[in-house]
């Protein structure tokens, strides 16, 4: 079925996996409101895999069969992931899931709907997804992140440690196993479980009590993050800022917004994404200082001088700014789409629709709180952003958001 109309200012080729024809006129529902999209419906999954090789659908919805298995649902995503990586992976159904196959697919899919939402509650929120992919995919990004010379995969462990989360009967051992193998990893783990940033009540001695404590989760974002700071590293005559201390305070971000989830009652899956998104939220900085130091120290020196945030020279001097270079990037390594999210928008969170707290609130409360790095007078902060927050209807909530940052602001003036 296909179905189109001349409504609105984003056109979308859609695809629909539904095999049941409970979803026969989601199409309709959408153009009815106000969408110019184009909507081609499957009822088997080989027919959906083999078009969207062949096809240019910026977006492919599942549709919950009821017949399948959840499991069997997040494979079917898996595939369409494999199959075309570009593609905006959405669900609807997730009423059906539990709380575990829930965080699997946070790590899959970049929107999920419970049946009961409207289409066009589900076609608002998507249209929004398709228009910061859109900014991720213009050329001039593209091509500057090509340039690096960086990885085209994600190093190895992180893919190792999904796979283990993935697979439900790995244990400490497993995980371990496959941590030790690169001993760099295992020494920055124990670093960091055992420093002030983490404020454990006792030292940490085994690669599995750091596994136990902090979990599997965690721990892959740890060593995720670390192996990505290796390869951006301050070249000769780079002394503006510590790339080091970038990463501390990175560390500090994440344990904060993830903490700020939790009491927030935020899903598991979503204090993991604020987490690692809090580690490698200014992940772009090291990579434009890295990549061109002299043109980057030039920025810093600009907006010193004017008093201006440094996301916004960049962005006025090259058209992008930090956020969206890792983000690129992390897109490119096909990681959480909500952990992308976060991190791209971490200093302009007002750009998203979105009501519901996720990781972008999280990491962007938390890098707004802390103490910034000082930079030679160039200000990397994020501001609080009050229209994002009202947004949310959360407000009420910034003191107490300021009381707990100010518990770890305390942990980065005594690794300072």
């Amino acid at each position: 079925m296909s179905t189109s109309a001349q409504k609105s200012g984003v056109s979308l080729n859609v695809a629909l996996y539904d095999s049941t024809g409970n979803y026969v006129n989601w199409g309709h529902e959408v153009l009815s409101a106000g969408y110019d999209w184009e909507v081609l419906r499957f009822n088997t999954m080989q027919s959906l895999l083999d078009d969207i090789q062949r096809s240019d659908f910026e977006v492919v919805v599942v549709a919950s069969s009821m017949s399948l298995r959840a499991e069997e649902e997040l494979e079917l995503i898996n595939k369409i992931a494999s199959v075309n990586p570009n593609a905006i992976r959405v669900f609807i159904g997730s009423d059906y899931w539990n709380a575990g196959q829930r965080a699997k697919a946070a790590d899959q899919v970049h929107r999920a709907f419970e049946t009961t939402v409207p289409a066009k509650e589900i076609a608002e929120e998507l249209e929004y997804v398709v228009k910061i992919t859109r900014l991720l995919q213009r050329s001039s990004l593209q091509k500057y992140v090509s340039n690096i010379g960086c990885l085209p995969t994600p190093p190895a462990m992180y893919k190792q440690l999904t796979d283990a989360i993935n697979s439900d009967i790995s244990g400490l051992s497993e995980i371990s196993e496959i941590v030790e193998q690169d001993p760099a990893v295992v020494a920055q783990i124990m670093k960091q479980v055992n420093s002030a940033f983490f404020g454990l009540s006792r030292t940490v001695t085994s690669l599995k009590d750091a596994v136990s404590l902090l979990g599997v989760r965690n721990i892959r974002s740890i060593a995720l993050s670390y192996q990505l700071n290796s390869q951006f590293v301050a070249g000769q005559g780079w002394n503006k800022f510590a790339f080091e201390k970038i990463n501390q305070r990175s560390l500090v971000v994440a344990r904060l917004a993830q903490a700020i989830s939790r009491r927030a009652g935020a899903s598991k899956s979503v204090q993991d994404q604020a987490f690692l998104a809090g580690l490698l939220h200014e992940l772009g900085v090291l990579i434009m200082a890295s990549h061109d130091p002299e043109n980057y120290r030039k920025l810093i020196a600009y907006s010193a001088k004017k008093q201006k945030p440094v996301y916004l020279v960049e962005k006025a001097a090259m058209g992008f700014f930090h956020g969206e270079v890792a983000a690129a990037l992390l897109t490119l390594w096909n990681l959480s789409p909500h952990v992308v999210e976060a991190v791209m928008l971490h200093h302009v969170p007002h750009l998203s629709v979105s009501k519901e707290f996720n990781a972008l609130t999280a990491v962007h409360i938390a890098d707004s709180l802390l103490p910034p790095i000082s930079s030679a007078g160039a200000d990397f902060s994020s501001k609080l952003s009050i229209k994002y927050l009202d947004q949310l209807d959360m407000v009420e909530k910034v003191p107490q958001w300021r009381a707990t940052a100010g518990e770890y602001s305390e942990r980065i003036a005594v690794n300072s």
